[in-house]
């Protein structure tokens, strides 16, 4: 296990310019499959059609009111970190300061698509992406 005090006092005396440098966000390459995706869901984002702030709009028109008042509550639970998570992603791709395609988004998309996926063997296809 690495000591945390030695690496504290290996980087003590970073300059400000090298800490700025090590919090960039790198550039790498993403598979098709993901870049399709962030693309698609800020594209919902930017056109309005699904609000990071209200989860309720990420759901396919009907699907949502066929669900139980338990299902309901499950997806309602859930959906609040998965509304955050695409907040994040969407966020990320769109900001001038960050890469539209690294390790770190790859990354930010293969938790969202857990989550999605966890949502839908459970509840079906209720999401609109």
């Amino acid at each position: 296990m690495v000591n945390l005090a030695s690496l504290y006092d290996e980087h003590k005396n970073l300059s400000e310019s090298k800490q700025v440098q090590a919090g960039v966000s790198p550039a790498g390459d993403m598979g098709d499959e993901h870049a399709t995706f962030v693309k698609r869901i800020s594209a919902l984002v930017q056109e309005e059609k699904i609000n990071v702030f209200s989860p309720a709009t990420f759901y396919r028109e009907g699907a949502y009111e066929k669900l139980s008042a338990s299902q309901k509550s499950h997806v309602d639970l859930a959906m609040v970190n998965m509304a955050d998570q695409v907040r994040h992603v969407v966020d990320y791709y769109l900001s001038e300061k960050t890469p539209n395609a690294s390790p770190q988004l790859e990354q930010m998309i293969e938790q969202l698509w857990q989550m999605k996926e966890r949502l839908a063997s459970k509840h079906g296809k209720i999401l609109k992406f």
